[in-house]
């Protein structure tokens, strides 16, 4: 009997230790050689699998390093690819609203003046050079693509970090009443980021950090809203590229998660990943479906 009990005791604490919770994160060892990594297959992929691995796709969230043209390479890529098998392709980017539509249109079928940067307001609107940006929107232009804005107004998204609901369209209430600022794996993801919320004599560090992580997530789930309309109106042959900072599709818990919600439109996820000098790179699981890897 006595063996019996010391027995189920070893078995029950040989339970309880194996459910406690690692504190190593979860990663995968990838070779720097590789170029693009599916977390879903948890291998390397020929661009050739790459390619073949969007087919199935009309929605493809792509994440940018916005200083950096070589990341943007695989965007590039999927544009040529799509457009090389009949697939007509709409660009949705982050830099613009869905009321700057007939504006792309302009630049779309080459109305705008010479000084494209400037009819575009880009100063205004991004602290990034254009030439960054120029070689995609140029490459779906040349193609026959599409260019979409999806993002909040700069004067709504004041409105939403001030909680300025009394200053808000009835149409802006609705959205900000039904934003969903409770997705905790989110908000432990940015928390890092609002660190230098120091809060001053009218805001402490909590309310700085949580006016912030509002906005993060308006401005998701605006983007996600916008996708979604795009999708729910794709016709056979057409492809929608979503196209935005990588930090609102990281762990899937972004634009993407949103997306989500409101679509059935099946999609893909790709991240780009800086490789670093050694040989190998320790990914995060679940960044992302895949991860292109570059120098």
């Amino acid at each position: 009997m006595k063996r019996t009990l010391l027995s189920t005791l070893l078995f029950l604490l040989f339970l309880a230790g194996c459910a406690q919770p690692t504190s190593t994160p979860l990663e995968h060892k990838v070779s720097s050689t590789c170029l693009y990594y599916s977390q879903q297959r948890a291998e390397c992929l020929t661009q050739e699998q790459f390619m073949q691995t969007l087919k199935p796709y009309k929605v493809i969230f792509v994440g940018d390093h916005h200083d950096s043209m070589t990341s943007r390479a695989v965007l590039l890529e999927i544009i040529e690819e799509m457009a090389a098998a009949g697939d007509h392709v709409i660009l949705a980017n982050e830099w613009f609203t869905p009321e700057d539509d007939p504006l792309l249109q302009q630049y779309v079928e080459g109305k705008l003046d010479d000084n494209i940067s400037k009819a575009l307001g880009w100063k205004k609107r991004v602290g990034y050079d254009f030439n960054l940006s120029e070689p995609i929107y140029s490459k779906v232009i040349s193609v026959g693509g599409e260019l979409k804005g999806i993002n909040l107004s700069k004067t709504f998204k004041k409105k939403i970090s001030d909680a300025n609901v009394s200053g808000m369209s009835d149409a802006e209430k609705e959205f900000y009443k039904a934003l969903d600022l409770n997705v905790t794996a989110h908000k432990q993801m940015l928390s890092p980021f609002f660190q230098h919320c120091h809060g001053d004599a009218q805001q402490s560090a909590q309310a700085c950090a949580e006016r912030m992580y509002r906005v993060q997530v308006a401005w998701d789930t605006k983007m996600a809203l916008e996708s979604a309309k795009l999708a729910s109106k794709l016709k056979e042959h057409e492809r929608l590229i979503v196209f935005v900072g990588a930090m609102h599709l990281e762990q899937k818990l972004g634009i993407n998660l949103r997306f989500s919600r409101l679509s059935q439109a099946p999609f893909i996820t790709i991240i780009p990943w800086q490789k670093g000098s050694g040989a190998f790179e320790m990914i995060d699981h679940g960044s992302s479906d895949i991860d292109y890897l570059y120098p």
